[in-house]
């Protein structure tokens, strides 16, 4: 773990021919001020090249802080360098351009167009984000007046891909810092391992177009915590998109505790959809989710082929658990589907061994937890201590799955194979008058409800 102790001892170095203040923290690493390599924080002038040009030097040090005093630091794309660790003190301001020109264009992976961030960090170890100062990627810049849906304004001509991203790094800490306004992704986080995102506030504009939270990626031991994130896509997404590395990349040993989630057009948790590699061992615990379209939202499907995506397989998700989890004013509280829109291709996905437990949603709509394969079926979920209230502002009729069917029940289950039940409690508010069932199940191969076994008909 990063820490920065400022000590009494403060060297004087030439860079260039220039002299500038290095200070020496307590564990012996330097700590070198952007406003020594001629970064101004006015917010006015570009910073973009002695930004960079202190990371690089920190870099070729061996390593160390590269501090942001208090100040508004108007930049271009710097990529961050294996042991470099940016700090953002109390009243700094990383704010992004809203000048392409200011953006280098990262190379293509296999399907994908270029993508540009504003700070990013490829092949890259033992690197961090911290600090109390913010993160501005001005987003709302690039995006049109103009309304794709009733929640998501509709994006620019050009954008960023997203404002802090790491491909194939190891060891990357991100704490306590703000990050706001984002053009698309906030934090990318992709083929990287060992990493920790901890009391970090993201905050995005509700009618922002793809602004996620925090998105993981084809990573392993992943751990975020305490943080509140809230904007105009998925609050925090797992995802095991392998074609973009063109090899099997699993997404595995991601723990998600102690975080406030919302994202009003989207889910407060997504597991799946975008990837064909497996999705295992996650689990997500003392969570509070409000405001959302979805709140827990596990997806294994290959999309309709108008959809533009290279999904071949359908995710392999399996040993999932989410549980102490508070939700309210959910549209969906728990949505599952496995399914395929792409009838020329096999579907080879999965999706197995869910546990819900200990969870409470009010002021919510209706679930599902279903595949719509014939004859391949969800296997082994485990709901128990599990509390749904339909009421307030909650619909009268939600969707069956994204794309169809509707259906008039609280909680619909449909072909899943090995079914266990315990303390369910479902509640529909006397004056929703178009509900016809609390709990509806069709196709369950095993059922165990309250530890009784019922046997398939």
């Amino acid at each position: 773990m990063l820490r920065v102790i400022l000590a009494s001892i403060v060297l004087t170095v030439s860079v260039h021919g220039k002299d500038m203040t290095v200070n020496r923290s307590d564990d012996g690493g330097n700590v070198w001020y952007v406003s020594s390599f001629g970064a101004k924080g006015d917010g006015v002038n570009k910073d973009t090249e002695s930004l960079q040009h202190a990371i690089d030097h920190c870099a070729g040090e061996g390593g160390g802080v590269v501090a942001f005093s208090k100040g508004t630091y108007l930049t271009g794309t710097l990529f961050l360098k294996s042991n470099v660790h940016l700090l953002l003190e109390e009243g700094a301001e990383i704010r992004g351009s809203q000048d392409k020109r200011d953006y280098i264009p990262l190379p293509q992976r296999n399907h994908l167009k270029e993508n540009y961030f504003l700070i990013f960090a490829e092949n890259a170890k033992n690197i961090s984000i911290t600090g109390t100062g913010i993160i501005n990627g001005c987003g709302d810049t690039f995006w049109e007046e103009e309304m794709l849906s009733e929640y998501v304004r509709k994006p620019g001509e050009w954008r960023p891909s997203g404002m802090v991203g790491f491909v194939n790094c190891t060891e990357i800490s991100l704490q306590r810092l703000s990050l706001i306004n984002s053009p698309c992704y906030t934090v990318w986080v992709m083929g990287c391992d060992d990493v920790g995102i901890d009391r970090m506030i993201i905050r995005n504009h509700t009618d922002g177009p793809n602004t996620d939270g925090i998105d993981i990626d084809c990573c392993r031991r992943v751990r975020i915590t305490n943080c509140i994130i809230e904007g105009g896509d998925d609050a925090i997404a797992i995802k095991s998109d392998s074609g973009r590395f063109g090899e099997v990349r699993p997404c595995e040993e991601i723990f998600v505790s102690g975080c406030i989630l919302s994202s009003p057009p989207a889910c407060g948790i997504r597991v799946g959809y975008e990837g064909d590699s497996p999705i295992r061992n996650c689990l997500f615990t003392n969570l509070s989710i409000h405001d959302s379209h979805h709140g827990i939202n596990v997806i294994s499907v290959l999309p309709d082929p108008a959809y533009p995506s290279a999904i071949y397989e359908g995710t392999k998700i399996e040993h999932i658990r989410f549980n102490q989890i508070r939700m309210e004013r959910i549209i969906q509280p728990i949505y599952m589907w496995m399914g395929n829109e792409k009838p020329h291709l096999p579907f080879l996905g999965y999706m197995r061994d869910i546990h819900i437990a200990d969870v409470s949603a009010v002021n919510c709509g209706n679930s599902f937890i279903g595949s719509t394969l014939p004859g391949n079926s969800i296997e082994g979920v485990f709901i128990d201590h599990v509390q749904v209230m339909a009421g307030g502002d909650a619909p009268a009729v939600c969707y069956a799955n994204v794309w169809g069917s509707r259906h008039p029940s609280l909680l619909y289950i449909h072909n899943v194979k090995g079914l266990r039940l315990k303390r369910l409690s479902l509640c529909i508010a006397p004056d929703l008058k178009n509900w016809q069932h609390k709990l509806l199940l069709e196709d369950i191969g095993e059922l165990i409800c309250n530890d009784q076994i019922t046997p398939k008909p």
